[in-house]
């Protein structure tokens, strides 16, 4: 932290005049989004930015920027409020001068969210990927434990779970689908990378971690709604391969015959069969192992 740094967090306004200021232009911003008061709105994001210049700043106070932030990214849905947003994330990622672990996490979090709605505009970005990432970033950023999941929340993880057990499918099938998110979303690719990297050396492995989370979250969110699930992975593994290429058809319907004949090969395949996917490996020590 540099000495400038170091005297703006000890020595701003030591009172709850700046806090106050802080949480009415806030609210501001709530109202400027409701009635679509885009100049007003952006003037008041320059407020904030100048609130948090003044006021004594710490982990305490932190919580309220954080928590604006989270909610204000929901609303980043609207193209105009997005372009207006990105001059707070970019004021909190260069000008700020708090540095902690929940405010780094935070502004990855609304950058990434930034890029998932620009992702979604982008005519030469994958259509299939775009359907796969908006819950996979989300729930890579859900802080909330795991006990206290419950209703959207668990369908959340479930979703998120089943949705990364397709990118790995797809990544394989169409190694392309992430060229663009690499050369122009970082905040979005942080969040695949290492879902990549498994998926590439490890499919089998990968594949069986996340049938294990998708079974778990299924059997959770069936004992609270009162409903059946499925008993056995194999079970839900039939399941995810035919929803898979169903998706897949209905996204792609000129290679439905293809996609349907690749369905039947995989659930016909054996441990000495060579995997379908390419690797050139038996399916034993490929996405069987």
């Amino acid at each position: 932290m540099s000495l400038t740094s170091e005297i703006r967090r000890h020595f701003g306004k030591d009172d709850e005049s700046g806090i106050k200021k802080l949480k009415e232009d806030i609210q501001k911003i709530y109202k400027d989004i409701e009635e679509e008061n885009k100049i007003e709105c952006t003037t008041d994001i320059d407020k904030i930015c100048e609130d948090l210049n003044e006021i004594y700043m710490d982990e305490d106070n932190e919580d309220v920027v954080i928590e604006a932030i989270q909610t204000l990214s929901y609303h980043q849905h609207n193209p105009w409020f997005r372009k207006a947003f990105i001059k707070l994330l970019s004021f909190l990622e260069e000008d700020y001068y708090l540095r902690t672990d929940a405010m780094k996490r935070v502004l990855d979090s609304g950058w990434a969210s930034n890029e998932t709605y620009a992702l979604d505009e982008d005519k030469k970005a994958d259509s299939f990927i775009k359907k796969l990432l908006p819950d996979i970033v989300e729930d890579y950023y859900l802080d909330e434990p795991e006990e206290e999941c419950e209703g959207e929340l668990l369908e959340l993880k479930r979703d998120a779970s089943i949705k990364r057990f397709f990118l790995g499918r797809y990544i394989l099938r169409k190694p392309s689908c992430l060229d663009i998110i690499k050369d122009r979303y970082q905040y979005l690719y942080r969040v695949l990378e290492k879902e990549v990297e498994a998926a590439n050396d490890r499919p089998g492995a990968y594949e069986r971690e996340l049938e294990k989370e998708i079974l778990k979250w299924s059997k959770k969110a069936a004992e609270k709604e009162g409903t059946k699930t499925f008993s056995t992975t194999q079970q839900l593994h039939d399941s995810l391969l035919d929803t898979y290429y169903k998706n897949l058809s209905m996204e792609f319907p000129d290679e439905s015959d293809e996609l349907s004949e690749e369905c039947s090969m995989w659930k016909k395949i054996r441990g000495n069969d060579t995997c379908p996917c390419g690797s050139g490996k038996k399916f034993k020590k490929c996405h069987g192992a």
